[in-house]
C-alpha cells in the first residue's frame, strides 16, 4: 500500500470516528432524554448518571483513536499507535458492555459495579502511596455494595470477568480477521511487548547476519495491519454509538442496531 492510499484511508476512518462523536455530542448535559431506558435507569438510580458514563467511555475511545491516527500521520511509530487503540477498544468495549441489555436490572448491576470496581483499582494505587484516603475508598466501594442490595439487584451479573471477557462476549463477528476480539488481543499483546505480537505489526525490509545465532533486522510499520485494527476501533465506536443514542433517546422510536458490510476507498472491506 502507498503512502497516498493509506492516507486517505486514515482519513475516511477518521471521518467516520469525527462524526460519531458530533452526535453523541449533542446530548445537552449528558441525560438521557425524558422516556428513553437510561431515563428509566437514572430515575430508579439516580446516584450514578448512566448517560454521563456511556458519554465519558465513548469520548475516551474516539480521543485515543485520533492520537493513534495522529502517530502514524507524523511520525514512523512501530508499536505504541497499538496501546492508544487497545484502550479505544476497552472504553468502547465497556460502553457497549453497560448499554447492551435489555432490563433496567441488568445495565443497573453493569453499572453499579463499574463504580465499585473504579474505587476498587483507586484504593490499590492510593496502597502504595504515604497518602491516607481517610477510608474514602473503602466507603465508597460499600456504598456501591448497599445500593445494590436496597435496589434489589444482583451484582454478580454486572460482573464482566476481565476485559478478554469482555469483549469476547460483544464481539460482533468472531473468527474473523477484523475480529474486534482479535484486534483486542493484537493490540493487548503489543501494548505489553510480547513477542508474537510485536512480530506482527512490523514489516522487515532488510536483514544481516551479525553470527550463526543474531542477525541485524531493519523493520518499518505494517500499514495494512494498522488500517486493520483501526477499522475496528471505529467500528467498536460505531457500535458504542449507536446503543447510545438508541438507549437515550425517548420511546417509542425506530432507531435499531444492525451490522452491514461496507466497501471502502481502496477496495477493503470495513463494516459497520
Amino acid at each position: 500500500m502507498d503512502d497516498a492510499t493509506f492516507e486517505r484511508a486514515i482519513y475516511t476512518e477518521l471521518g467516520s470516528v469525527r462524526s460519531i462523536c458530533e452526535e453523541f455530542e449533542k446530548k445537552a448535559g449528558h441525560r438521557a432524554e425524558e422516556g428513553g431506558d437510561l431515563a428509566a435507569d437514572e430515575d430508579r438510580f439516580p446516584e450514578i448518571w448512566a448517560t454521563s458514563l456511556a458519554h465519558r467511555g465513548l469520548a475516551h475511545a474516539c480521543e485515543c483513536i485520533e492520537a493513534a491516527v495522529a502517530l502514524m500521520l507524523n511520525g514512523v511509530w512501530l508499536y505504541p499507535q497499538y496501546a492508544l487503540l487497545r484502550a479505544a477498544y476497552e472504553s468502547a468495549g465497556a460502553t457497549v458492555w453497560l448499554l447492551l441489555p435489555e432490563d433496567t436490572d441488568t445495565r443497573l448491576a453493569r453499572l453499579i459495579y463499574q463504580h465499585r470496581e473504579s474505587w476498587k483499582y483507586s484504593a490499590k494505587a492510593y496502597s502504595g502511596t504515604p497518602l491516607d484516603d481517610g477510608g474514602e475508598h473503602e466507603d465508597r466501594q460499600q456504598w456501591a455494595t448497599d445500593a445494590a442490595a436496597r435496589l434489589q439487584i444482583d451484582l454478580s451479573q454486572g460482573n464482566p470477568r476481565g476485559y478478554e471477557k469482555l469483549i469476547e462476549s460483544i464481539d460482533d463477528l468472531p473468527g474473523r480477521p477484523d475480529s474486534l476480539l482479535t484486534a483486542w488481543q493484537l493490540c493487548s499483546g503489543v501494548s505489553h511487548a510480547k513477542t508474537w505480537a510485536m512480530s506482527e505489526v512490523i514489516v522487515q525490509v532488510g536483514s544481516t547476519e551479525l553470527h550463526e545465532h543474531a542477525r541485524l533486522v531493519a523493520c518499518e510499520p505494517n500499514l495494512d495491519v494498522f488500517l486493520t485494527v483501526l477499522r475496528t476501533a471505529r467500528r467498536a465506536v460505531q457500535y458504542a454509538g449507536v446503543l447510545y443514542q438508541i438507549r437515550t433517546t425517548a420511546r417509542p422510536h425506530s432507531m435499531v442496531l444492525e451490522l452491514a458490510e461496507n466497501t471502502t476507498v481502496d477496495g477493503g472491506s470495513a463494516n459497520s
